[in-house]
């Protein structure tokens, strides 16, 4: 006679029991697939990253993993694989780029390309930006495979090309092209981490559920031409200067989505007094200009998830001291909230910088607006227990970027997305991603490697 037991109920509940991984030997693996990877020159703007899909095919193959390659051009490669699962829920897709951003060698104390690994640190160009992530993406999917994990999802892995120059040539081709290969429910990328002190402790996790768009504007002023000592009333050059100075000096309206006030909400619950009390003013409506400097002087990057940013970054005008040149160009950087329209921003940043003969000109936008993912799906829930789990009362933090992923295309697509990679060092959250000698820890690394896979059990695993 069968008896209704509460344990027995829990037990069914829980994800299918599947063999404990090799920790050991699986952090090594993952490692080593990070040198190999760091080893391949896949930098832009060639990107080339055929390179990398064709190694990462020869691991996949080697495991009995079909996959495919898409090159939306000659060498321009993603690769996507799938474990199976058996279909009552919706895939869930990793996926990390396999482009890095350019090297000037002659700045770098090491070779970019090394993927030398000394005292706990593996040195070279994509270590952090983004060959971790996708090492780390594909050691799961290999485990999954291996120890043959009963799911309720596919786990689909894509190496992406062309992050680094908007995904015209990586995630929107796909999307566009091959969207039954990606198609998922949710997806978990870069973007987030966690970040360590100097005593090698996590002191908090970011999980990344919104991030900021590129909204770039090149600005062009024209006039008459003419000798330096005869002041001219359309000289372009202080046209110019009068509009960049008045869009620099142009504070956009404070605006907060679902990320950036549970942000600041559990931010408060844990910083020191004053501070705190910085954040709860954040949290009210309209909070006053003293407030929002407060915020600034604590991080930039708070004042900057509060807001659509413009910042001037290039100035160019003129080729000798004594002529008035006949224009002058600018280029302004602009990182808009998820959710700004550029056809309502531009006509606005024209009207602020009151200047008819400079022209406004928008680059073509490659990263759409969405919506953030949400607080509530598994996958969020799937990152706070597992990370409580392991970290007990760990500050575990929803994280609007104010850099740009390939999760802003699929969220606008319809999959909620969200980043989370290796651990950082408090005192240098960069590792030179996009600069010079970019690196990254080794056991953060392959710590994260095992957050992931609990995570992934965790939203795919059978129940």
């Amino acid at each position: 006679m069968f008896v209704f037991r509460p344990t027995l109920l829990l037990f069914l509940l829980l994800p299918a029991a599947a063999q404990t991984p090799d920790w050991p030997q699986a952090r090594q693996e993952a490692l080593e697939t990070l040198v190999d990877l760091v080893r391949l020159d896949t930098s832009q703007p060639e990107g080339n990253e055929i390179l990398a899909a064709n190694y990462l095919k020869k691991k996949l193959d080697a495991d009995g993993i079909p996959s495919e390659i898409f090159e939306a051009k000659p060498g321009r490669a993603s690769i996507v694989a799938r474990v199976k699962g058996n279909g009552k829920r919706k895939p869930l897709l990793l996926l990390g780029h396999l482009d890095v951003v350019a090297v000037e060698r002659d700045e770098w104390s090491f070779n970019p390309f090394g993927g030398v690994v000394k005292d706990g640190i593996i040195f070279g160009r994509g270590t952090g930006d983004d060959k971790g992530v996708v090492s780390g993406s594909l050691q799961v999917l290999l485990l999954l495979h291996r120890h043959k994990v009963p799911l309720d999802r596919d786990v689909i892995f894509l190496g992406v090309a062309d992050e680094e120059a908007g995904g015209l040539a990586g995630i929107t081709y796909l999307l566009e092209n091959h969207r039954k290969a990606i198609d998922a429910e949710f997806a978990i990328n870069e973007g987030g981490a966690g970040v360590f002190d100097r005593r090698f402790k996590h002191v908090r996790f970011e999980i990344q559920t919104a991030e900021k768009t590129p909204r770039r504007v090149d600005l062009q002023a024209k006039g008459t031409s003419g000798h330096g000592s005869i002041p001219l009333p359309d000289n372009p050059v202080a046209a110019l200067a009068r509009a960049v100075g008045r869009l620099s000096e142009y504070e956009t309206p404070v605006h907060l989505n679902e990320t950036t006030r549970e942000y600041f909400r559990r931010l408060a619950e844990h910083a020191p007094p004053e501070e705190a009390a910085v954040y709860n003013e954040v949290l009210k409506a309209n909070p006053s200009t003293e407030t929002q400097q407060k915020l600034r002087e604590i991080s930039p990057v708070f004042y900057s998830m509060i807001r659509t940013s413009i910042v001037p970054t290039i100035v160019k005008g003129g080729y000798l001291k004594n002529v008035i040149p006949s224009e002058a160009e600018a280029t302004v950087d602009i990182r808009a909230l998820p959710h700004e329209d550029p056809e309502e921003l531009f006509p606005r940043l024209k009207r602020i910088m009151k200047e008819p003969k400079v022209d406004l000109m928008p680059h073509p936008v490659t990263r759409p607006k969405h919506q953030p993912s949400s607080l509530k799906s598994d996958v969020f829930r799937a990152f706070e227990k597992v990370l409580d789990q392991r970290y007990p009362g760990i500050l575990i933090l929803p994280r609007m970027s104010t850099g740009a992923t390939d999760s802003a295309q699929l969220r606008a697509a319809g999959i909620e997305s969200y980043g989370f990679g290796p651990a950082r060092a408090v005192w240098d959250l960069a590792g030179g991603i996009h600069g010079k000698d970019e690196y990254l820890y080794v056991e953060p690394f392959q710590d994260y490697v095992e957050i992931l896979y609990d995570v992934v059990i965790e939203v795919a695993g059978s129940k």
